[in-house]
């Protein structure tokens, strides 16, 4: 049996030019995900000859031809599509041999989130702060958007876990971490009229002065989806994306919004504004943390979820 050893300057030689030979591999993968060469140079600060200089070099060693170039665009080969699986799954092993080689003493690392304000708000108060004491070395950034802008980041590994709050999602392509149905109210101040009834349908806060967030925010769309199921529409006096603005707003006049408990929780528990009786919305509201299915959690994104899987449980 032939026995190995290396010494820790060897080991450091084998990971620097691990690190040089996937350079090439992580250009070719940014390529497709980016979908052109100028978008990859920019997205991993490089020239754009210099990624067209990576892609011929690929090709060279692998005696191929990896990309279609028609009219300034281009598309996978067979041969393309078969190299980028291989790609993906070389630099997912690289990544995890070089964790293992790292054993740190404490779990560090970036990690990038995309969720709406809405969530941001929520869970990156006190809860965050708890996090920080327990992982003081993950470092984390957070981009606001729109649910279908966060898959597709998601998809492209621009990111690497999002929050929704949107109607329950499915989808094989992702990994549900965790998740939680939120409660939703229509509420309007203390002394609004509309309190004195026991009931009240949809059809009749129609005719209110409402405010809401913008027609693309996650539960206004399934408020709009449930209004047109019965033939309805409502124009609010304002659109804003702010919700803890139009809390305020609401609980110091006579007009009403539409927005998740989580949100509206302060003004509640103070007794500055009330849920309104209405009998037939039917609007369901999902937080969830996704994770796409091929991407690799190191031990900061483990700490993360399992962190974060208790916090969005409570």
């Amino acid at each position: 049996m032939i026995k190995l050893c290396y010494n820790n300057e060897d080991i450091v030689r084998i990971k620097e030019d691990l690190v040089m030979d996937t350079n090439v591999l992580k250009t070719f993968v940014a390529v497709c995900e980016y979908s052109g060469f100028s978008a990859a140079a920019e997205k991993l600060g490089y020239t754009q000859s210099t990624v067209s200089s990576q892609i011929k070099q690929l090709e060279s060693e692998l005696n191929t031809v990896l990309f279609d170039r028609f009219y300034h665009r281009i598309s996978l080969t067979s041969d393309g599509i078969t190299v980028l699986q291989h790609a993906r799954e070389i630099l997912e092993s690289h990544e995890k041999m070089l964790e293992d080689l790292r054993t740190p003493e404490t779990i560090e690392g970036n990690i990038r989130l995309a969720m709406s304000s809405s969530v941001c708000n929520r869970f990156f108060k006190d809860d965050f702060l708890e996090f920080r004491k327990h992982f003081p070395n993950i470092h984390l950034v957070v981009v606001e958007s729109g649910t279908e802008q966060m898959f597709d980041m998601l998809r492209k590994n621009e990111v690497d876990l999002i929050f929704t709050l949107d109607s329950h999602i499915y989808d094989s392509e992702f990994i549900i971490c965790a998740e939680h149905e939120e409660k939703v109210h229509f509420f309007a101040s203390v002394d609004n009229p509309l309190l004195n009834k026991e009931n009240i349908s949809l059809k009749e806060l129609c005719t209110e002065d409402f405010v809401l967030t913008e027609s693309n925010m996650s539960y206004r769309k399934l408020l709009n989806n449930e209004l047109a199921a019965q033939s309805l529409e409502i124009h609010p006096v304002l659109e804003i994306g702010n919700p803890l603005q139009i809390c305020s707003l609401i609980k110091n006049s006579k007009m009403i919004s539409f927005l998740p408990d989580f949100i509206t929780e302060d003004y509640y528990n103070s007794g500055e504004i009330k849920h309104l009786p209405v009998n037939d919305c039917d609007v369901s509201v999902w937080t969830q943390l996704l994770i796409h299915k091929n991407k690799w959690k190191s031990p900061a994104l483990n700490a993360f979820i399992d962190f974060y899987r208790d916090v969005i449980r409570k």
